[in-house]
């Protein structure tokens, strides 16, 4: 059963609530960047799917929390996603290994490409450990509104 307040959401740490998370992110999305939430939404179940898989052992469950608010950092508004967790220790942007992006596809492991996904969809992120938790911010800009034709 979810935990739910207006900014933030507590789950299960397990892939069948990956669905309540995209619910909870299309609600809590500011209009201004609605463009990008399918972005957001990849991004959050690729580090969900990590919180899985490496914090939690699947068969020891645990849980997974996932909050929301607007930023400002350095003068610019972003969208800001962070996710908790109270697994062992995992750094996802230190210990995922790096993606041979120069590789033919048939040389490629399969898999792999989340995290360069996230780092790629994000304008910022950053992970920390504290107080025995696990927890990544994301920080998304707004679509920018294209000039109109000369």
């Amino acid at each position: 059963m979810a935990i739910h307040d207006p900014h933030r959401i507590v789950l299960p740490a397990s892939p069948e609530h990956l669905d309540t998370a995209n619910r909870f992110l299309s609600d809590e999305t500011p209009e201004d960047f609605r463009g990008k939430l399918m972005k957001i939404q990849t991004a959050v179940e690729e580090l969900l799917m990590n919180i899985f898989r490496y914090a939690h052992a699947p068969q020891l469950g645990g849980q997974a929390e996932i909050g929301c608010r607007v930023a400002h950092l350095d003068g610019e508004r972003y969208f800001c996603v962070f996710l908790r967790d109270w697994g062992r220790p995992y750094n996802p942007f230190a210990q995922a290994p790096r993606p041979d992006l120069q590789a033919g596809l048939a040389e490629r492991p399969i898999g792999g490409l989340g995290l360069h996904i996230v780092k790629k969809v994000s304008a910022h992120y950053c992970y920390s450990r504290h107080a025995e938790t696990n927890e990544v911010t994301l920080f998304f800009a707004p679509e920018k509104a294209h000039a109109p034709p000369p």
